[in-house]
Order: C-alpha cells, then structure tokens, then sequence
C-alpha cells in the first residue's frame, strides 16, 4: 500500500488540482484517510518544500462592479476633489471673499498631496504593502517632485506656465495616475 505522500506527490504530479480542497478530495477518492491526517501531511510536504502553497488570487467581479462606491472609495474621493479644486481655482475669485480661502486649500490639495498619492497607489496596489505614515510621506513627497515636473517640462514649451496650462495638465495626470491605480488595485484583489 502507497504511502499518504506518495499518493499525494502523485495527485499532484498527474492531476494538478487547483486547491487543496480539490486535492484532499482526490485523495480520498484513493486511500482511506481522514481529513486531519491528509492536510497535516499537506503541511509536512510544504515544510519540506516538496509541495508550494499560494494564496489564490480573487477576482470578485468584474471591473464594473469593482467601480462601486463601496470597493473603490478612494478612487471618487481623489475625482470628487479633483473636480473641486478644479472648479475652485477656475471660479472663485483670488482674493477678497471667504471664498478665496476655499481656493488656496483645494489648490494646495491639488498641487501638494492629489498626484503623489495617485501615483503611491498607482505603485503600491495592495493595502497591506504600507502603512498610513508611508502612504501619506510618500504621497507628499511624491506630489511635489510630479509638480515640479510638470511645472519645469510646462516652462519650456512654447505654451509657457500659466494658471490655464497647469491646472490642466496637473488634472489630467492626477486622473490618468487614479484610473491606472484603479485598474493595478482591481487585478492584485
């Protein structure tokens, strides 16, 4: 009579189940052996590096599905604010009103914190890759070298750097930079 690891390494060799629900099912069909005893043996050949166990990867969905408020918050928070500084900047007055103030903190959203943490996301897909301190360092740091970027590549075209050349082009790489995080975010999920 086989062993409970040759009948193993032998269902795995021919039969290549997809998990190891499938596999304890398999071998049942062959020995008589409890469920206990098959995945303890499943464990021993995993410490001996004879078998690899992976965490299976879950598409829950289909993209569509995955745009819903509740499994992609953070991607309409970053298009709600990116709107918002874009209209704040466009149709408030500069100074002079309470207004003005509501400006200067959506444009301070936007230059200083909006493109570093799209492009952090964009990065780092998976929640668990860093902590809240990482992910706002990064983000801060982040938006600041993108901005500069732009502002000295904005500076050496023949359109110049101007308010109505900037914000633009900030906006467009702040929701090309969320839409590929989206895409990164729901293909590691």
């Amino acid at each position: 009579m086989k062993s409970l690891e040759t009948v193993i390494l032998d269902l795995l060799e021919t039969k290549q189940p997809e998990n190891v629900k499938e596999l304890v099912q398999l071998v049942q069909e062959q020995v008589d052996a409890k469920l206990e005893d098959i995945q303890k043996e499943v464990k021993n050949l995993h410490r001996k590096g004879l078998v690899s166990l992976e965490e299976p990867t879950h598409h829950k969905g289909n993209f569509i599905s995955f745009l819903s408020p509740r499994k992609s918050r953070w991607f309409w928070i970053i298009i709600c604010t990116s709107i918002l500084s874009f209209a704040s900047i466009i149709f408030f007055p500069e100074t002079g009103t309470p207004l003005s103030y509501l400006r200067y903190i959506f444009a301070f959203v936007l230059v200083a914190f909006l493109p570093g943490y799209c492009l952090t996301e964009t990065l780092f897909p998976r929640e668990d890759a860093l902590d809240v301190i990482e992910r706002f360092t990064f983000s801060i740091g982040l938006s600041f070298a993108i901005t500069a970027l732009v502002g000295l590549f904005l500076s050496f075209t023949p359109i110049g750097l101007t308010l109505t050349t900037s914000l633009p082009a900030l906006g467009s790489i702040v929701i090309i930079l969320a839409i590929v995080a989206l895409i990164r975010k729901h293909k590691t999920q």
